[in-house]
C-alpha cells in the first residue's frame, strides 16, 4: 500500500470467551501485587466478578509488573480455570466481563490508537492461554512451572537451563580496583561458595571524584548514558583488573547497566540529540538502537562478561505518551518494546552463553517475555537494608512461594538478615541471591570481617548451594499464596524426579498460631524409604508414607528445612 491504514483503535491481542457454569457462583480473578518497593509487594489479591459486572487490571506507568504480576488466573470454580500470561514489558490493560454465561476476556495494550505508515509493521503483546481442569490451583502452579522451566527460562549455547546463581557484590562500581580484590581475596581465601562476582552501579562516567563506601556511591544516578569507565576511581579506563581476577578465580563477572536511560551529561547528546526524549533512549530509532548495542556490546566483549545486568530506573509510559502524534498512540511503546527485545536477542545471538539478569527498580519488569530471557536477582528494592520487625522477611517468603511458579530464577539482596539470624536468612535465600559484604557495617573495606561472622556466611550459604539445584526440578507449593500477615505458615518443596531427592521448607511465622500443621508432599514414591537430613538437626530414615505426610512442630518464628533422598 502507499497509504496509510484507518484507525486501529483499543486493538487487543486477545478477545475471548469462556463459558462458566449458570450456577450463579461468580468466578474469581487471582492476581498478584507487582514490586514497588513495599512489604506488599507479590502478595494475593482476589476479585470476585458478578454477574453483569467487569474487572479491569492495568499498569500505565509502562513498566509491566509494576501494578501486577501479569500472571492472571481466572477460577470458574474450585477446580477449573485459566490462566493468562501476558507477553510485553511495556503497559498493558486485561477486562474480565461476566456475561452471566461466559466470562468475555480481553487483553492487549494499554492505549492504542494508531495508524501504520505504508511498509511498517508493529509488535504486539504476546497472550498465552492455559486451560486448568479438574485441578487445584497449587496443582496447576506445579505444572504451570514446570512449562516456564522447560520453554521459558535461559539456555545457554548448547540448549542447557542456565542454573540460577550465588553471588557476591562489591558495593558498586564506586569502589576502588583494590577494594574490590579485597573482597574477591576475602572469598577465596575463605572457600565461600559464591559463582558470581557482581560490580552495580557507579563505574561509569565522566572523569569524577565519588564517595567510595556506599553502596554504588550518592551519585551514580548523574552519569547514566555515558558508558565510559570513571578513570579517576578505575586509572586503567576500563573493569579488566577486576574482570581478569574474577576469572582467574574460576567465578562468573556480571556488570551492571540501565542502557534505556541517560541523562543530560552524556556525551552522545552533543551530536545526536534526537535519541533521546525526556530521559528515555528511543529504542524505536533504529540508529539510536544500533548506538546503544555497539556500546554495551563492546563492554561485554572486552570483559568477557559472564552475567549481563540490565536496569531501568524510570517509567517510560509519560514518555511515549508524549512522543505519540493524536493518530499514533501506542506506536512509540511498541516499537520501544519491540527494540528492547531486540538489544536482548542480538546480545545473545553474539553472546550465547551469556546469562541476562532483568532490573527495573526491584521486579517492575517481570513478564513472559522477560522471564524467557532473564532471570531477576533484585526481584524488589524493598529487600535494600534493614527493615522493621520481620517485613522484609515475611516479603522473602512470600516472593519465592508465590512468584516461583511464574518465574523460577529469582532472588534478592541479603543485606536486610542481621548476622546470625538462621530466620531471616532462609526466609531470605531463593533460588538465587546476592550479599554485598560492605552493606555489613563496612564488611571487608572499612573492616575485617570476624571469624564467626564468616563461619555464619559459610555455613548459611553452603546450604544455599545444596538447594539451589533442586529449583531445577518441579515446584510444589505447600500452602496457598501467602500475604504480609505474620499469623500464618508458609512452605514449599522443590523436587528432582531424577535425583529421585529434594528439599521442604516449612515457617512459622511470628505471630501465627497454629503450633504444627501437617503438609502433603508431592512426587514422593510409594511404599518406599527416604533418608532424611534436617538442618540444625539429625539424620534419619523414613517410610514415605511418612515423609508424604509430613507434619511440622514449630515455635513462633522458626523454620524447618529438610532434605530428602530416597534410598
Amino acid at each position: 500500500k502507499t497509504e496509510p491504514t484507518g484507525i486501529a483503535s483499543n486493538f487487543r491481542s486477545l478477545a475471548l470467551s469462556v463459558s462458566k457454569p449458570e450456577d450463579g457462583k461468580a468466578p474469581v480473578l487471582h492476581v498478584l501485587r507487582g514490586s514497588t518497593m513495599v512489604a506488599t509487594d507479590f502478595i494475593p489479591e482476589a476479585f470476585e466478578i458478578e454477574a453483569g459486572k467487569e474487572r479491569v487490571l492495568t499498569t500505565t506507568c509502562g513498566r509491566s509488573s509494576n501494578d501486577y504480576i501479569p500472571f492472571l488466573e481466572l477460577d470458574i470454580d474450585d477446580r477449573n480455570g485459566y490462566l493468562f500470561a501476558v507477553g510485553w514489558t511495556g503497559s498493558w490493560k486485561a477486562r474480565f466481563v461476566n456475561t452471566g454465561k461466559t466470562v468475555d476476556v480481553e487483553i492487549g495494550m494499554d492505549k492504542t490508537h494508531f495508524r501504520l505508515m505504508p511498509g511498517e509493521t508493529i509488535r504486539q503483546p504476546a497472550i498465552l492461554v492455559f486451560t486448568r481442569k479438574n485441578q487445584t490451583r497449587r496443582e496447576f502452579k506445579t505444572l504451570f512451572h514446570r512449562f516456564m522451566l522447560e520453554n521459558k527460562v535461559p539456555r545457554d549455547s548448547k540448549g542447557q537451563v542456565i542454573p540460577p546463581i550465588l553471588a557476591v557484590a562489591s558495593g558498586g562500581g564506586n569502589k576502588t580496583p583494590q577494594m574490590m580484590a579485597d573482597i574477591l581475596r576475602y572469598c577465596v581465601d575463605n572457600k565461600m561458595p559464591f559463582d558470581t562476582y557482581w560490580v552495580d552501579a557507579g563505574w561509569c562516567g565522566a572523569p569524577h571524584e565519588d564517595e567510595l563506601f556506599s553502596n554504588c556511591g550518592p551519585h551514580w544516578w548523574k552519569y547514566v548514558g555515558d558508558w565510559r569507565v570513571n578513570t579517576t576511581v578505575h586509572p586503567t579506563g576500563d573493569l579488566l583488573p577486576i574482570a581478569d581476577a574474577v576469572h582467574k578465580a574460576g567465578l562468573k563477572f556480571l556488570l551492571w547497566f540501565e542502557p534505556e536511560r541517560m541523562t543530560d551529561i552524556a556525551p552522545i547528546l552533543q551530536t545526536h540529540p534526537e535519541y533521546r526524549h525526556g530521559q528515555l533512549v528511543d529504542y524505536g530509532n533504529p540508529a539510536a538502537l544500533s548506538w546503544i548495542q555497539d556500546t554495551v556490546y563492546g563492554m561485554i566483549g572486552k570483559h568477557k562478561i559472564d552475567v549481563y545486568r540490565q536496569d531501568f530506573n524510570m517509567d517510560p509510559g509519560p514518555v511515549w505518551r508524549e512522543m505519540d502524534a493524536p493518530d499514533r498512540v501506542g506506536i512509540a511503546e511498541a516499537k520501544h518494546i519491540a527494540g528492547l527485545y531486540t538489544f536482548l536477542d542480538d546480545m545473545r545471538g553474539r553472546f550465547p552463553d551469556i546469562l541476562q539478569e532483568n532490573c527495573a527498580s526491584g521486579g517492575r519488569r517481570i513478564d513472559l517475555e522477560m522471564n524467557a530471557r532473564a532471570h531477576v536477582y533484585c526481584r524488589s528494592d524493598y529487600f535494600i537494608g534493614q527493615k522493621p520487625n520481620d517485613t522484609a522477611f515475611i516479603l522473602g517468603q512470600n516472593a519465592t512461594l508465590n512468584l516461583t511458579p511464574y518465574l523460577p530464577f529469582q532472588g534478592c539482596e541479603f543485606n536486610c538478615v542481621p548476622v546470625g539470624d538462621d530466620y531471616a536468612a532462609f526466609s531470605i535465600i531463593s533460588s538465587g541471591t546476592v550479599i554485598t559484604p560492605s552493606d555489613f557495617d563496612g564488611g571487608i573495606i572499612r573492616r575485617k570481617i570476624t571469624d564467626a561472622e564468616t563461619a555464619w556466611f559459610k555455613k548459611v550459604f553452603d546450604v544455599a548451594v545444596r538447594m539451589r539445584p533442586f529449583y531445577m526440578g518441579d515446584f510444589y507449593p505447600l500452602t496457598d499464596e501467602t500475604g504480609a500477615g505474620n499469623d500464618v505458615w508458609c512452605a514449599w518443596q522443590c523436587d528432582r524426579p531424577d535425583l529421585k531427592a529434594g528439599f521442604a521448607v516449612f515457617f512459622r511465622r511470628g505471630a501465627a498460631a497454629e503450633a504444627s500443621r501437617t503438609f502433603r508432599l508431592g512426587g514422593i514414591a510409594p511404599d518406599a524409604e527416604y533418608e532424611l537430613d534436617v538442618y540444625g538437626g539429625s539424620q534419619k530414615t523414613v517410610k514415605s508414607s511418612e515423609l508424604e505426610m509430613w507434619s511440622a512442630r514449630l515455635e513462633q518464628r522458626s523454620f524447618q528445612l529438610l532434605f530428602y533422598k530416597k534410598r
